[in-house]
């Protein structure tokens, strides 16, 4: 039997999810939880998409028939070892011919088959559609050094609604951002992880999301989110620098050497060769101290630019004597209504 669902009814089953789509399409991104059984893989789905060009709809789809009947009992045996149930959910790209042809021949060995109308082209409007909701957005910023995602963590801790999209970014938006990090997701892929981080809260209560450009690193933020954060309230915290200096110190004085001056040296153009060598030369020796004191004069300065030029924002400045994440998220926490409500 086959069911065919709307997104909403899809996402709200916990039926066994396959992704039908070619390796290289669920690589790039997928629904969270799914497992990829691809009807044809990615040097299968090339030749179909040719043939499709150069001969048209007919003559691709027996290609595909081809291409895909000595693989059918390998597609059998995968989805046995994922499925005990004989009951699974299916999406292809546009809810087309892969997941109706997957969706055909699982039904004919017995198995409940659920298939998403539009596929994922469908998931991934629908998830815009939600992030693009959230508009209670208060933002989180502060000069670098201050402790944001530290004080994001806590207020997550005191049950705040908080999207950390550092955290999903693999990146801290910085020259210094992947430090620590394996490596980022797709843009497409970073934009699901938002969504399942966010798509339980509630809309009408405060979302708190760290001030951030469009992009972070190597993945730009959807368009949806940015333009609620850039029409968002905003709370600035402000800590002394030496406060800042030591933190700063604590979280990157234990990476390699070579590694902070990669870093630097990505920085070259905006600090110039001469300041590049000398900031290099000093994390040699290991003396980050005056290193980082340096970085500050520049990663102030660019947070000063980039306020002036993203002036659609209206904050709440606080000065606190001391970067303890906990208390501040506490004081946040306790007034996050409060500067929401502010500047509606």
């Amino acid at each position: 039997m086959i069911k065919v669902l709307n997104i909403s009814e899809f996402l709200e089953t916990a039926t066994p999810l396959v992704d039908v789509r070619a390796p290289v399409e669920f690589l790039d991104s997928h629904i969270s939880g799914a497992i990829n059984i691809p009807l044809l893989n990615d040097e299968h789905r090339v030749l179909v998409g040719t043939t499709y060009k150069q001969q048209g709809r007919e003559a691709a789809i027996q290609l595909g028939y081809k291409l895909v009947n000595p693989l059918r009992q390998d597609l059998l045996k995968a989805i046995q070892s994922i499925s005990n149930q004989k009951k699974v959910r299916l999406y292809c790209a546009r809810g087309g011919l892969r997941s109706a042809n997957m969706a055909q021949f699982f039904s004919e060995h017995g198995y409940e088959v659920e298939l998403l109308k539009g596929g994922y082209k469908a998931y991934r409007k629908h998830i815009l559609n939600v992030i693009a909701a959230y508009r209670n957005i208060i933002i989180l910023s502060a000069y670098t050094g201050s402790g944001k995602t530290e004080i994001l963590k806590a207020l997550a801790a005191k049950q705040a609604q908080v999207l950390d999209l550092e955290d999903l970014a693999q990146h801290k938006g910085s020259a210094f951002g992947n430090l620590g990090y394996n490596g980022q997701p797709s843009s497409a892929l970073f934009h699901n992880m938002i969504y399942d981080a966010i798509h339980h809260f509630d809309k009408n209560k405060p979302l708190w999301v760290e001030n951030e450009s469009v992009t972070i690193g190597k993945v730009y933020l959807p368009k949806e989110l940015w333009e609620n954060m850039k029409s968002a309230a905003g709370v600035e915290i402000e800590v002394p620098a030496e406060k800042r200096l030591k933190f700063t110190l604590e979280q990157y004085g234990h990476f390699e050497k070579n590694d902070l001056i990669a870093c630097v040296n990505n920085l070259n153009k905006r600090l110039g060769d001469e300041e590049t060598r000398r900031l290099s030369g000093l994390i040699a020796e290991g003396q980050l101290e005056p290193v980082v004191r340096s970085l500050f004069r520049y990663y102030d300065k660019s947070y000063e630019f980039g306020r002036s030029k993203r002036n659609c924002h209206q904050y709440v400045k606080i000065h606190f004597s001391d970067l303890n994440p906990s208390e501040i998220a506490a004081f946040l926490h306790e007034r996050q209504d409060e500067y929401l409500n502010q500047f509606r």
